[in-house]
């Protein structure tokens, strides 16, 4: 679900927290120590919050995203490539036809390439999408992992701590 919500976006995180609706706005610390991590479904930050609601997106990913995930990216950017090719070639085609008098086969081929263009940009948009939310689900997991590590470390120094 996305909707209209605050954004919080913490320099190093690569995603912005979204701050669901009646939740108290969480600190950079809490964003750094958390980043990517999911709540429970009936987790909420205090006693008199509301839960979240069930298909909340927490996470929204920034620039920082984009250039670190970068390498992931890279199988799908043949599409994006090639719309650019078919979009020069679309160019090309116009501005020649406009020189030309009997161009109706040039223009046929800058239609083409223009639709082409314009197929493979929503390949690529498509594409980039499902990866970008799969990558999100995976790095969700491994936040939940560290976060979880952390949480313990914490504990057995509390308990050592007061020993």
């Amino acid at each position: 679900m996305i909707g209209r919500s605050k954004r919080i976006r913490v320099a190093g995180v690569p995603a912005d927290f979204r701050v669901p609706p009646g939740w108290p706005t969480p600190t950079d610390k809490w964003i750094r120590d958390n980043a990517l991590w999911h709540p429970p479904a009936d987790w909420t930050p205090a006693p008199n919050a509301a839960a979240a609601p069930p298909d909340w997106r927490y996470w929204q990913p920034n620039k920082l995203w984009w250039q670190k995930a970068g390498a992931y990216y890279r199988p799908i950017s043949i599409w994006a490539r090639l719309s650019n090719w078919c979009a020069v070639l679309w160019l090309v085609t116009f501005a020649a036809s406009m020189f030309l008098d009997d161009s109706s086969a040039l223009r046929i081929v800058g239609v083409a390439a223009a639709a082409a263009s314009l197929a493979l940009v929503i390949i690529h948009e498509s594409l980039k999408a499902r990866m970008s939310k799969r990558l999100l689900a995976e790095f969700a997991i491994m936040a939940q992992r560290g976060r979880q590590e952390r949480l313990t470390r914490e504990y057995q120094r509390y308990l050592t701590a007061m020993s």
